[in-house]
């Protein structure tokens, strides 16, 4: 009897085992719940994406044709409808003009309270607003700058020195007034006028030559040549066998030499064409000498002050203010802000010789200052003759 019972009942060890199969399926249908559940949200997530992504290439050709206050999503809107970006672009534009309004006010006070700042009384030759547009104020990076130049210094923002306008209006209103003095006596106009010296950049050096023969000035916009002032008795000379190369063209002689030599003469005349045209005329040393770098032309600034001769420079952050009489603070790596401070001190000089003025207290609008555009550089793997191959073999 008792036999019986046990095979009925059976044993504890195969309950046990029954019980631990049941888990086990129950645990692989929650699984594959899972599972399912993650695959229908990856669907509907690349469903979003896909959406999203038209969405763009809709709003991208919505900018190219229609106008800005056009709303391609919700074209019952367009009529009210306006772009948060030139929203924002308009807050930014408004916040911007009004900080820079106060820090010109905030400039003029500051003169106001000191009359006798500059020396004489103040002019106001360029405003705050267009000193900032051409990034007069934004100095070089943090590593590269002179101890120096602190004074003129008036913030630190991210890796750039920020200079002080203050000192940079103050600085050319006295720079100014020194070349209207200059200008006006007669032998300087004559004998020994002012030399402008800037030979870095295309626009730059085109706008020194514009400015220097606007307001009879003698100009270098290439290379300094080593003993200009120092050792001028020989560029005297040069200067002398560059002239003579100029009537041989001018008045045919040329044509009776040989062709190799006339090359010859060609070559000798284009180079010295380079370095001596804007000094062709000059019989003396100068009475004064107008740098846009004092930095890269240090040759022509120490040669000025062994011999005596004032030194007007545009000094940025790494120059040295010491060896310079006339400082003016300012960014001489931008053009536009090079170009604007050049153009005021020619307009110093053809004040001076009673003649009209350019920039010099123009208002903004007035004042026109270069476009600069700058091209994208592709780089290329491959040189451009095994380009060329691959194309004509396609």
């Amino acid at each position: 009897m008792p036999k019986k019972a046990e095979a009925k009942t059976g044993s504890p060890s195969t309950s046990a085992s029954k019980k631990a199969n049941s888990d086990t399926l129950k645990a692989k249908t929650e699984t594959k719940k899972v599972v399912s559940k993650v695959v229908a949200s990856k669907k509907e997530d690349v469903k979003t994406d896909n959406l999203e992504t038209n969405k763009t290439a809709v709003n991208k050709v919505s900018k190219k044709t229609f106008n800005k206050n056009v709303n391609p999503v919700n074209p019952e809107n367009n009529n009210n409808s306006v772009s948060q970006t030139g929203v924002k672009q308009k807050f930014e534009s408004a916040n911007y003009k009004e900080k820079v309004a106060e820090i010109e006010n905030s400039i003029l006070q500051k003169i106001q309270e000191n009359p006798n700042i500059t020396g004489k009384p103040f002019r106001k030759l360029v405003s705050v607003i267009k000193l900032m547009e051409t990034g007069a104020h934004i100095g070089l990076t943090s590593r590269k700058w002179n101890p120096k130049m602190k004074r003129y210094i008036y913030t630190k923002k991210g890796t750039n020195h920020i200079i002080d306008l203050l000192h940079t209006v103050i600085k050319l209103n006295i720079a100014y007034n020194f070349l209207v003095d200059l200008s006006k006596s007669n032998e300087t106009n004559e004998n020994a006028p002012i030399l402008i010296v800037g030979t870095r950049g295309k626009t730059i050096k085109n706008h020194i030559k514009e400015q220097a023969k606007r307001c009879h000035c003698f100009y270098i916009n290439e290379r300094w040549l080593g003993g200009t002032l120092t050792n001028f008795s020989t560029i005297v000379k040069s200067i002398a066998k560059f002239n003579s190369l100029i009537l041989l063209h001018k008045s045919g002689e040329i044509n009776k030499f040989t062709k190799k030599e006339q090359i010859k003469i060609k070559k000798e005349t284009e180079k010295d064409a380079k370095n001596l045209s804007g000094i062709r005329t000059m019989k003396g040393l100068p009475k004064a000498l107008v740098l846009t770098d004092p930095e890269t032309n240090k040759i022509a600034l120490y040669e000025a002050k062994k011999l005596g001769i004032p030194v007007i420079a545009i000094c940025n952050t790494n120059a040295d203010p010491d060896l310079v009489d006339y400082v003016i603070p300012a960014n001489n790596y931008s053009i536009k802000s090079v170009y604007l401070l050049v153009g005021i001190l020619c307009d110093a000089i053809a004040e001076g010789r009673n003649e009209p003025k350019m920039f010099a207290e123009k208002k903004d609008d007035e004042i026109v200052l270069p476009e600069i555009i700058k091209k994208k550089v592709e780089h290329h793997r491959f040189p451009y003759g095994y380009q060329k191959k691959v194309q004509n073999n396609q």
